[in-house]
């Protein structure tokens, strides 16, 4: 198990091993959670609503441990777990009751097929190996309806695997944009490098 899945199998049996939990102030010491810290406030301050994506359940609980240490954060969750049946609901909650600031979503769950243009700040706590993975959680943001200017932030900690990822996925992203710029100014051109290519 992980130190969070002992913590929360404490927090069970908090009778008998509640003194084993975590200490909040160590889910906090976090550098991205410091990050939170600085720009939560700043967008409710400026009114702006918040989607905070994940690639891992178990990331979404620890922000969820964060969410309820703030205590005045209300905020909802959607993630693969989430009945099928319930996902509309939860959106529709969102859309229409502007006092829940945050909606944590899993990136594959949340990042497909839905309208959340009540929110217009999205924050990618984790970023995916496939940046269009990534990039369609920004859609759901970017939609018809939106009436606000849309930020978008990834939080990278430094000298880790993350800045190896977003630098991959950057050239991704640019070998993308190169072929598909290649294709429409020559399709023929285009086509027969590619074979060429692959014969050889």
């Amino acid at each position: 198990m992980s130190d969070f899945e002992l913590h929360k199998l404490c927090l069970l049996y908090r009778k008998y091993l509640g003194k084993y939990a975590l200490n909040s102030s160590l889910i906090l010491d976090s550098g991205k959670f410091r990050k939170f810290d600085e720009l939560l406030p700043e967008f409710k301050e400026n009114g702006d609503r918040v989607l905070i994506f994940s690639q891992f359940t178990m990331m979404l609980d620890i922000i969820e441990e964060y969410l309820k240490i703030k205590e005045d954060i209300k905020y909802l969750r959607l993630d693969g777990q989430t009945p099928v049946h319930e996902r509309q609901g939860l959106i529709n909650n969102f859309n229409d009751d502007a006092g829940i600031f945050i909606f944590l979503l899993s990136t594959r769950a949340g990042g497909l097929g839905i309208n959340l243009t009540s929110a217009n700040v999205v924050i990618i706590h984790d970023i995916d190996f496939n940046p269009y993975n990534d990039k369609q959680a920004e859609d759901r943001c970017h939609r018809m309806g939106q009436t606000k200017t849309v930020k978008i932030i990834r939080l990278l900690s430094k000298d880790t695997v993350e800045e190896a990822m977003f630098r991959c996925a950057q050239k991704k992203l640019t070998l993308e944009k190169d072929v598909t710029s290649c294709d429409a100014q020559n399709g023929q051109f285009f086509s027969s490098f590619f074979l060429l290519r692959i014969v050889s």
